[in-house]
């Protein structure tokens, strides 16, 4: 019922999105800040880091053009509509969250250092 609720009017391809960004964030608790080239941590390192700056664009621009798609929404699909710019935005806090480690080592602010 609760996930039921959750998922009320999303699409498969805002699905897609939010799966995509929870992937994305799995990674970026545990990354060290080094650069792998030569075998699989290549994903982890190189691939992920950049996905995860187009991913956050990408979150931005659908927070945005679901909101103005709702100001000429019928109701129903108005409050839809706002919902899933609340999952944006949570998923949006939930990978920056986890990568905020990572990118205070890469500008030069240790935060747990």
């Amino acid at each position: 019922m609760m996930t039921k609720n959750l998922l009320r009017g999303l699409n498969p391809h805002r699905l897609a999105m939010l799966a995509c960004a929870a992937l994305l964030a799995l990674p970026g608790p545990f990354q060290d800040g080094l650069t792998y080239v030569r075998d699989w941590r290549i994903v982890t390192s190189v691939v992920a880091p950049a996905l995860m700056v187009i991913m956050v664009f990408v979150l931005l621009l659908d927070f945005t053009m679901t909101r103005i798609f709702a100001m000429d929404a019928t109701p129903d699909r108005r409050a839809d509509l706002y919902h899933a710019s609340r999952l944006d935005l949570w998923a949006l806090l939930v990978m920056v969250g986890a990568w905020t480690p990572f990118l205070a080592r890469l500008f030069g602010f240790p935060l747990f250092d």
